[in-house]
């Protein structure tokens, strides 16, 4: 009978642990999905800010201006997802947490809004929000319109490869194997890359764009992507334009949210939590960390070198200058400006930089494709000649 207690005893005793962990799995999940659910309403949340901020701004009462909203929303999703901030809202929770509940909005914009509706600001951080959302979104263009020619030039180029070794070169290999002479190694790379995409052509051609779009999510979204964002970050034009564009965007969230006025420790936790780059999320955590302990960033800099590789010197130098003289919302402003008329003039100039790289890749490719046909041509004409 003690050994039935006991291990009911134990079985009771665990049911409190298991009964969180579940609901914590759950909540996970649940959340998961959301975020699914909301990929590619990047803009739709960029005007409910807008609007919000507009009406809030007018004077009109939060309740009232999401009900006005909701009446001109079209898309199903952003009505369900406003519908459910409206009840939330109503039933007497913050604007902030009915936010969070969506999965919908970044942690630095509900920190900027929670901070404002705690400070009585709530349309005036709302106003704010609205303006770096527009500047964010506007940088975040530039960068996909500057990576968008060099990634036009590859696909082009890999199409047409495929389209070579699949459509030309075979007739060709006919050729070059009816001459009977002894062929360069570069001949018989061809000839057997030519066979393989007569014998594969329908696995290889689908294959190759199937695993395009696998490596492009799994660099997103599992831990390839550091290996993808070091590559990158070695890329001409490509790093730096990343470089100055993450700079940019952590000047404009930390100088957001400490005017206002959410704690130094919280802000950067929140710029960690946004940020998709790993080694800038490594800095921000190692400061944040070293931060809450009573470091300055004058210490923590000074026991960070490897940073000034994503940080330059002179910014770091800024960030302690400011963090001195009590001015750091201004210092993060001025650098928020600096670098981002840095990333718009190298986006500008990207596809100068990489045009060279990649004609040089076209041209290699055109000339080994020329040099393994032309050869045995030639050979077999002199040997006939002779």
């Amino acid at each position: 009978m003690e050994d039935t207690k006991t291990v009911t005893g134990e079985k009771e005793g665990m049911l409190p642990t298991i009964a969180p962990f579940c609901a914590r799995q759950w909540i996970q999940l649940k959340g998961a999905g959301q975020r699914l659910n909301n990929i590619g309403m990047g803009k739709a949340r960029t005007e409910f800010i807008q609007n919000l901020a507009m009406m809030l701004d007018a004077g009109l009462l939060l309740t009232e201006t999401l009900r006005m909203y909701l009446q001109e929303i079209r898309s199903r999703a952003l009505k369900k997802m406003v519908r459910h901030m409206l009840d939330s809202v109503e039933s007497g929770h913050p604007l902030w947490q009915a936010m969070q509940e969506q999965h919908m909005f970044s942690p630095y914009q509900i920190s900027l809004v929670r901070v404002g509706e705690e400070a009585g600001k709530l349309a005036q951080n709302l106003v704010y929000l609205a303006e770096q959302e527009e500047k964010d979104r506007a940088l975040r263009q530039k960068v996909k319109m500057a990576m968008m020619y060099p990634t036009i030039v590859l696909v082009i180029m890999l199409v047409v490869i495929l389209g070579i070794g699949t459509f030309v070169l075979p007739n060709l290999v006919q050729v070059l194997t009816a001459l009977n002479a002894d062929l360069p190694l570069s001949t018989r790379i061809i000839i057997h890359f030519t066979n393989f995409m007569n014998q594969y052509a329908q696995i290889v051609i689908p294959a190759v764009i199937v695993g395009f779009v696998v490596l492009t999510l799994l660099g997103k979204f599992t831990s390839l992507r550091v290996v993808m964002q070091w590559l990158f970050f070695r890329t001409p034009g490509i790093g730096r334009l990343m470089k100055e564009a993450s700079i940019a965007r952590m000047g404009v969230v930390l100088g957001g949210l400490l005017q206002a006025g959410v704690p130094i420790v919280e802000s950067i936790e929140s710029l960690e939590n946004v940020t998709t780059i790993v080694s800038y999320k490594r800095i921000y955590h190692t400061l944040a960390k070293r931060i809450v302990v009573g470091d300055t960033f004058a210490t923590c800099f000074h026991d960070m070198p490897w940073s000034r590789k994503y940080l330059p010197f002179s910014v770091q130098q800024l960030i302690i200058t400011g963090e001195k003289s009590g001015s750091l919302t201004q210092t993060y402003h001025n650098i928020a400006k600096i670098y981002e008329r840095k990333a718009e003039e190298t986006a500008q100039k990207l596809p100068v930089i990489l045009e060279p790289i990649l004609l040089i890749i076209m041209g290699g490719l055109v000339g080994f494709i020329a040099f393994s046909i032309i050869v045995p041509i030639y050979k077999a004409v002199g040997s006939v000649g002779a």
